[in-house]
């Protein structure tokens, strides 16, 4: 079970963190969307989120809407409960302040969950553009690597480059990654588990939040 607790919000959240808004209280809103935090002042107890988006298109979050909030690193998932206080421009950016709370409820999850996909993709033994493409689907995925089914036959410590399109904004191209785990093979193919090597971190915070976002519509 998760361990959950609650930390004053200086320590738990900071500029950059992915993370994801929540609205049901308001129907022609009602839903979960991408965001960030752009930038704190907890002077005047305010977190500003970067302006939602929802296959690729901005939402203004109106003024006085009512929204939990999941922001997560690595390690852990950070959530409250708050409230838009409209679209402001600051830096010439665009941003929703919300109210900072005093405590943010902080919940332990493995490093990188694990959840099941499906997904075609190809790998090469060469970061070389000519090198050849050999196909693989995917049986689960972590922000730290995959196990992949493929025809062809790869030993421990094999260094493969893997390019997959996760979704319309998130992809891996040609990245470096390394066979930890090789299972026997069955009537689709040889069986792999494959970590990923040398991940931006950047990239890593993409990654966690499209598994805690599959992990969210798996339970509704």
């Amino acid at each position: 079970m998760p361990y959950v607790t609650k930390v004053p919000t200086p320590k738990a959240l900071k500029i950059g963190l992915p993370g994801i808004i929540e609205i049901t209280m308001l129907k022609e809103l009602e839903g979960t969307y991408k965001t960030s935090i752009s930038d704190i002042d907890f002077k005047k107890n305010l977190i500003f989120l970067s302006i939602p988006t929802y296959k690729g298109h901005f939402i203004p979050i109106p003024k006085g809407t009512r929204m939990n909030v999941k922001f997560f690193d690595r390690s852990s998932m950070y959530t409250f409960s708050t409230i838009s206080l409209g679209v402001i421009k600051k830096d010439n950016l665009y941003m929703i302040p919300v109210p900072a709370p005093e405590y943010v409820n902080k919940t332990e999850r493995r490093r990188f969950k694990r959840i099941p996909l499906f997904l075609f993709g190809t790998f090469k033994l060469s970061p070389k553009t000519n090198a050849e493409a050999i196909q693989f689907m995917t049986k689960d995925f972590s922000a730290g690597g995959i196990k992949i089914v493929t025809d062809a036959i790869l030993h421990l410590d094999d260094i493969i480059y893997i390019n997959l399109k996760l979704d319309e904004n998130l992809q891996l191209e040609n990245q470096k990654s390394k066979i930890i785990r090789a299972d026997q093979k069955t009537e689709e193919g040889f069986q792999y588990g494959v970590e990923f090597l040398d991940v931006p971190t950047n990239l890593e915070n993409k990654l966690v939040r499209f598994v805690f976002q599959k992990e969210l519509k798996a339970k509704k």
